[in-house]
């Protein structure tokens, strides 16, 4: 997507159009790196949203409900005690660079004029949002910067652009020059301001129409007749990108959309993305605690394995030992080997013997070495068979975490990861068990459809609500064949489930589980009474099942 120099001009040119004159009403912060300003101009209510994260840095307007943070940043309060009431006058772009400012105008306590500059630079990993006062002199910044080899961004700090090398589309040689080549790596790397998408369409436009007919149009998209902001969707429906214009570098790549204007199309653009962020953001400590036992419970399988490997040969110190018992008679003092006959394989065998013990010391060693591999073997043979229960719990969860969506479910599955990092640890030292508080029961996704009442499990807590507490023997149970993830379960009170039913129904089920990326998955379903549950929350075996192909769909939430 061209979320550049070009896209921001268009965009700052739009925002002026609609803002000018606005007032600030409210003033929060989602997160340390999102700001939303809620903005009266011409009679409508407007979500001015910025984002400084170094993944997706954006500036649009915002149809979404923003969750402010429980105790606002400092930043967000200095924001608002100098920009609530502030009246917006300009939205602009500085230095022909990827800077976005506000010029926004307000009265302090003595009801003087007193005018400030809100700075949106997107530039990647260095994207910031600054507060300045009229002279440029820094207030705060979201992220303060002092750095001898960068400019500095700190209160009281003069603000300096960022430095920039490469020619302006303004430039009609240097952009001549620059398509001359048709290297798409070339244009963008010499001309200012431009994303890969931007330069091959200046090549083309070039092509077209000439250099400066594309350095003029590209440089003042929103002043172009064809302006019509739009988005870009593939043949799988997945939004592409957003641009001013339908490019006409990438007819081939799918087809446009048109939007109300171009912050409409780049909220459609992130939408999806900043969903993903977000999940992977608030699951990034649930995956870090999961890593850490599912790393832990392999390491202790490797260990039982080799255990299991190394005692393969303990019958050996038993024959050895029943060898030497016959022939203690021969054994003398400070022998260190002595050759018997070995009466199990028919041969001569040596066996070593430590001169420092007696003979019958040395037949009770081999004894307990026996005892102690035979011992080890049978503990590590009960322990990795727990083990392997332990893993196929922990991959569920992991499926619960890809299927879930919402912080209470997240905070079930934290109990769960907790549960089952605290199982080995001692009770207090006073003898009391300690009794956290769980968090409260998250629901399942519940719907009807051809009269019949579904549920489905989410993650493990559910399912196993869904399957032992909502379900009866006669109700009909459903999950993904091989993948880990729901259960789904159709309450049919004696009445026999139409085929059709069943399919829409695995289509979900499909859905909320690890094949949910799947082009087609097989779903298992059965009566309830043919399932049983075993040792972990969630797992369970079944029989007595039919199979059913279909396409992992969440038509529900669709």
């Amino acid at each position: 997507m061209p979320n550049d120099l070009v896209t921001l001009k268009a965009l700052c040119a739009e925002m002026d159009d609609a803002l000018i004159g606005g007032r600030i009403d409210k003033i929060g912060m989602p997160s340390e790196e999102e700001i939303v300003l809620m903005i009266r101009a011409k009679g409508i209510n407007r979500h001015l949203y910025f984002c400084c994260r170094s993944d997706m840095p954006r500036v649009h307007f915002s149809t979404q409900k923003y969750v402010n943070t429980p105790v606002p940043p400092n930043f967000c309060m200095l924001l608002r005690k100098h920009l609530s009431g502030g009246a917006i006058e300009r939205v602009t772009t500085l230095n022909e660079d990827r800077l976005v400012e506000f010029t926004i105008m307000t009265r302090n306590e003595l009801n003087d004029a007193t005018r400030f500059r809100v700075i949106i630079e997107i530039m990647g990993g260095a994207s910031n949002v600054v507060l300045c006062n009229n002279e440029y002199k820094i207030l705060d910044a979201v992220k303060r910067v002092m750095n001898e080899h960068s400019r500095t961004v700190f209160p009281q700090a003069s603000y300096t652009y960022p430095a920039k090398s490469k020619a302006l589309l303004t430039d009609v040689e240097a952009v001549t020059e620059a398509v001359a080549s048709e290297d798409v790596k070339k244009v963008y790397g010499q001309i200012n301001g431009l994303s890969k998408e931007s330069a091959l369409e200046l090549i083309a436009v070039s092509k077209e129409s000439g250099s400066k007919v594309a350095s003029t149009r590209i440089n003042d998209l929103y002043r172009y007749e064809g302006y019509s902001p739009c988005t870009q969707y593939d043949e799988n429906g997945k939004c592409i990108g957003f641009f001013a214009y339908p490019y006409l570098s990438r007819k081939e790549k799918g087809s446009y959309k048109n939007e109300v204007d171009l912050s409409s199309a780049i909220e459609a653009f992130y939408r999806d993305s900043a969903l993903e962020s977000k999940k992977h953001r608030d699951t990034l400590k649930l995956n870090q605690k999961l890593k850490a036992l599912i790393t832990k419970t392999e390491r202790r399988i490797k260990d039982n394995l080799r255990t299991i490997e190394d005692s393969k040969n303990k019958d050996k110190f038993r024959e050895l030992g029943e060898i030497l018992k016959c022939n203690l008679y021969r054994v003398e003092r400070g022998m260190s080997i002595i050759k018997c006959d070995d009466f199990y394989n028919t041969c001569e065998v040596e066996i070593p013997l430590d001169p420092t013990i007696s003979a019958q010391k040395n037949v009770e060693k081999y004894f307990k070495r026996y005892n102690k591999a035979k011992g080890a073997e049978n503990y590590a043979k009960a322990e990795i068979t727990k083990l392997y229960e332990l893993e196929e719990y922990l991959k569920s969860i992991k499926a619960s975490i890809q299927t879930s969506s919402t912080d209470a479910e997240y905070k079930e599955i934290n109990a769960e990861l907790d549960a089952l990092k605290k199982g080995g640890k001692k009770e207090a030292s006073d003898g009391k068990k300690k009794n956290p508080k769980l968090p409260k029961k998250t629901p399942p996704l519940t719907f009807e459809i051809g009269g019949f009442k579904v549920y489905v499990g989410r993650n493990n807590t559910q399912n196993d609500e869904v399957t032992f507490n909502v379900a009866e023997g006669g109700d009909l149970w459903l999950h993904t064949k091989t993948y880990h993830g729901s259960h789904g379960v159709i309450l049919s009170h004696g009445k026999a489930v139409p085929d059709s039913v069943i399919e829409r129904v695995a289509e979900v089920v499909s859905y909320y589980s690890e094949a949910r990326d799947n082009p087609k998955a097989e779903v298992d379903y059965t009566l309830r009474k043919h399932v049983k549950k075993l040792g972990k929350p969630g797992l369970v075996n079944y029989v007595n099942y039919k199979t059913i192909v279909v396409k992992p769909t969440d038509w529900v939430k669709n």
